[in-house]
């Protein structure tokens, strides 16, 4: 027979539950609750009627006495005085429990149900004593035992319960905050704080500190997997490379974390550990970092604290120990990969339930290897400050250490989000700088950036990690001489390449060596390109001596003098993918020009930067390119040159296209004396249309038809198709401002037809937006709409923004004219947002006087609110969206 009292009380007999009913059930619990002690008959009319019992007690109790023998035979005795039950022979949950701590043997609380007196509530209360502290002492286990999860979800069951037992929350909180859950560890201190509250009472001290500690995340509440190191600082972001890794590891038993020095690859590897350990039986870290000389079989045996037999291989010893599912680490196995190999095969061999992660600069080559590779934090995109990218989150962190708690401010975080991108998120790099804003502000570290292994220095106990250098010296010093001299050049590149350009600029086939620099993270490859991280390049470039130096840039600068010689391609696709592998070099390409500058030969720089001004156009970089031709006109020989006039002519343009129409004509008739000092018709030709359109948005039309008639002239007299067509169409802009639309039309017409004669695909774009006008002017709203349509087609598929704009301006207008004043003021105010963003205004008069009237118009025509709510559409609208619904519709 079984007594059960924790929860309802009941007997269970082999035939099942019986059935009492509830005076019995009372009677029952009483004497259970004295285990077998007898109990009086006064005591049992006290604890069965505890506020008094009738007159007919004595002979009701009898009637309960014979109903619960009925159910418990003769185990229910008379005793002197009273009665009492026999368990002999019998179970008790209670005593079970007692002796077992088995929580599942619960079913609710104590001696549930039952209305008895004193001695059945001291028994209740006593077993809910017990209960708690197994269930602190289960709970805690689980914790040590990393089983966070599931101790989070029991706790949060028993918390329910018992909401203000503040051990058991204490233990939700760490459970809560090692799974990743801080805001819910808060809450439950939050609830718990809510219900003493309601009792007149507060959390005690320690539940306070706890809830501190999660707040300020503080890293001893972190638990330490059984054989790996407590670490010194937090663990901060990473979670979507250590889910990558895990699934990973769950398939394999050979996985190699490698990356670049300062990536983390060792914080990593612990991090996987811990998170992993409770699927193994055991953990087991190896560092190799000092490891110099002999076989690496004594470092694993100390490592695993198995003890050399005498007369018995340490390998075969420590083979014979990793028995059952053991993780093993290898840390930093670069320098001594070889024997980190052998090793490595050996016990993947000899031990089927072994698991194997290793950190290395490059793969060990193995068979069934899986390779992960671990680049830096993610940081906000540029021009973004994302306080929750990881790398803003670990400076912040490691900032806040460093000024004892003062993290960044507010005003600090733009450069914050600058400084991890400069650093390529590398946590090694991050924390070195962090360490420096103790006492440096974070301005004064932006500004010596391009200094950054000086500046990225720290106190670690780690030589490697005490500087970026030394970081970056323990991987070089593994090259071979030809890894190095590549790497070394490849230092020129400041931003990604491919292998011709990488070939050119080693001067051989640099395939193997680039291999063996990608394998040992020296380089990364990512879709056909190769990058240098920022501190590696500077390293690189460092590390070059002046003669090599001179070399490695004289061949990158050939190369783009080579491949900027043609001017860029008219028709669409080519022009688009000029664009964007122009786009891809941009940045080396600057440093090739600022090289000729400074220490190479200007006039080549010159050049480069007057082959780039198109792009620079087109990219919306103006005030960067003017900045770069400027500095190129002051450096090269000013002697009158083809060169020299070209670039005055892509300056003056550049200044035109910025709004600086002063500068744009003085550099436009500077460039046009010199082509006509030389006799240069061609580049006369491109001269003059250039100064027509300067003095047409200076409202100097004299001028600006002068010049015009006298390109068309020349280009005729020399049967050039395109700059007739040229001249036509910026000859015809001055007459359309002039007022004289049939001759402008006409001209249009002759630039359209040139330029599709030519595949000219921009100026063909060009033509359509000024038939456009001109229709539109004279109330044809149809072929308007469609010219212009079909123009910011063109400019689309050219990934020319300005004049997706001009289109955009015209449709806006058009839908004003239309009868939609909302749509067309929408249009508007993104047009003049996006030509801010471009520093590309407006220049042509009579198109900014047409577009100012629209804008007054649908303004005229609409309440405030549409008004508004105009301006906020185009405020959540981009350009790309706006141009897909114009071409969609």
């Amino acid at each position: 027979m079984r007594f059960e009292v924790l929860g309802p009380v009941r007997v269970c007999t082999p035939d099942g539950e019986a059935t009492l009913a509830p005076k019995p059930r009372a009677l029952l619990a009483v004497l259970l609750a004295a285990r077998g002690r007898s109990v009086t008959v006064e005591k049992l009319l006290a604890e069965l009627w505890p506020q008094g019992a009738p007159s007919t007690a004595v002979a009701t109790l009898q009637m309960h006495v014979s109903a619960l023998r009925r159910v418990v035979g003769e185990r229910l005795r008379t005793a002197p005085g009273g009665y009492r039950l026999d368990l002999a022979g019998a179970t008790l949950d209670a005593a079970e429990f007692e002796q077992t701590g088995a929580l599942d043997l619960w079913r609710g609380d104590a001696y549930d149900g039952v209305r008895a007196g004193p001695s059945v509530a001291a028994a209740a209360a006593r077993l809910a004593e017990l209960r708690l502290a197994a269930r602190h002492e289960w709970a805690q286990r689980a914790l040590t035992q990393g089983r966070h999860v599931e101790a989070a979800t029991e706790l949060a069951g028993w918390v329910a319960e018992q909401p203000t037992a503040e051990g058991l929350v204490r233990q939700l909180m760490i459970a809560l905050y090692r799974s990743g859950r801080s805001g819910d560890a808060l809450s439950a201190y939050d609830q718990v704080a809510a219900a003493l509250g309601e009792l007149g009472a507060r959390p005690g001290p320690e539940l306070d500190a706890l809830a501190a500690a999660v707040r300020r995340q503080d890293p001893t509440l972190d638990l330490p997997a059984p054989g790996t190191p407590a670490q010194r600082s937090r663990f901060i972001g990473r979670r979507r490379e250590l889910d990558r890794v895990i699934g990973l590891l769950g398939t394999a038993r050979l996985l190699t974390v490698v990356g670049p020095g300062g990536a983390g690859k060792t914080r990593f590897s612990l991090e996987l550990a811990r998170e992993v350990a409770d699927d193994h039986d055991a953990v087991h870290v190896v560092e190799l970092a000092e490891h110099r000389d002999g076989p690496l079989d004594a470092r694993l045996a100390a490592a695993t604290g198995i003890r050399e037999e005498p007369g018995v291989a340490v390998r075969d010893t420590v083979v014979r120990q990793l028995t059952g599912r053991v993780l093993l680490v290898l840390d930093n196995c670069e320098h001594v990969r070889a024997d980190a190999v052998t090793l490595a095969h050996a016990l993947l061999g000899a031990c089927p339930g072994l698991r194997l992660v290793a950190t290395s600069r490059e793969p060990l080559g193995l068979s069934g290897e899986v390779v992960f590779t671990l680049g830096g934090l993610a940081t906000p995109v540029a021009g973004v400050t994302d306080p929750r990218a990881d790398a803003m989150r670990l400076l912040a962190d490691r900032v806040a250490a460093a000024r004892g708690g003062a993290g960044l401010v507010p005003a600090e975080q733009a450069a914050a989000a600058e400084l991890c991108r400069r650093l390529d998120g590398l946590p090694l790099a991050i924390e070195l700088a962090a360490a420096r804003l103790r006492a440096v502000p974070l301005s004064e570290i932006m500004s010596r950036l391009d200094r950054r292994l000086d500046l990225l220095t720290g106190t670690s106990p780690v030589p490697r990690h005490q500087t970026m250098r030394a970081a970056i010296d323990w991987g070089y010093d593994l090259l071979t001489e030809p890894q190095q001299t590549l790497l070394r050049r490849l230092g020129v590149f400041a931003g990604g390449f491919d292998l011709a350009t990488a070939a050119e600029v080693a001067g051989a086939d640099p395939l193997d060596a680039l291999t063996q620099l990608v394998d040992r993270s020296m380089v990364e490859f990512e879709q056909g390109r190769y990058r240098l991280i920022e501190t590696i390049r500077e390293y690189a470039r460092e590390r070059l001596d002046p003669a090599e130096r001179a070399e490695a840039y004289g061949r990158l600068v050939a190369v783009w003098e080579r491949r900027l010689a043609a001017p860029p391609p008219l028709d669409g696709p080519a022009h688009t993918e000029w664009l964007a592998g122009v786009g891809a070099d941009h940045d080396t390409i600057v440093a090739v020009l600022d090289w000729t500058l400074r220490d190479g030969d200007p006039a080549k720089g010159l050049g480069i930067a007057a082959a780039m001004w198109w792009y620079w156009w087109v990219a919306g970089r103006m005030a960067e390119g003017r900045a770069w031709l400027g500095r190129a006109l002051a450096t090269a020989p000013p002697e009158p040159s083809a060169l020299r006039a070209r670039a005055l002519r892509a300056a003056a343009a550049l200044a035109r296209n910025s709004g600086d129409l002063p500068a744009a004509r003085r550099l436009g008739e500077q460039g046009l004396a010199t082509f006509r000092e030389l006799g240069d018709r061609t580049g006369m030709l491109a001269a003059l249309n250039n100064l027509l359109i300067t003095a047409q948005a200076q409202e100097d039309y004299p001028a600006s038809l002068a010049f015009g008639h006298e390109a068309l002239r020349i280009a005729e007299d020399d049967a050039d198709a395109r700059m007739v067509a040229a001249a036509s169409n910026n000859t015809a802009g001055t007459l359309r401002c002039m007022g004289r639309l049939d001759e402008a039309e006409e001209l249009f017409h002759r630039a359209l037809a040139g330029f599709r004669a030519l595949n000219d695909r921009r100026g063909e774009a060009a033509a359509l937006t000024n038939l456009s006008t001109i229709d539109r002017r004279r109330g044809r709203n149809a072929p308007a709409r469609a010219a212009m349509r079909e123009a910011l087609a063109i400019y689309t598929e050219l990934g020319i923004a300005e004049g997706q704009l001009d289109a955009v301006e015209g449709l806006a207008q058009l839908d004003v004219a239309e009868g939609d004043p909302a749509g067309g003021l929408r249009l508007l105010a993104l047009a003049e947002r996006e030509r801010s963003a471009l520093g590309a205004p407006s220049f042509t008069p009579d198109e900014i006087a047409d577009r100012d009237r629209a804008e007054a118009e649908a303004r005229a025509r609409l309440g405030p609110t549409e008004v508004a709510r105009a301006y906020r559409q185009a405020t959540v609208t981009t350009l790309a969206e706006a141009v897909a619904q114009l071409l969609g519709d």
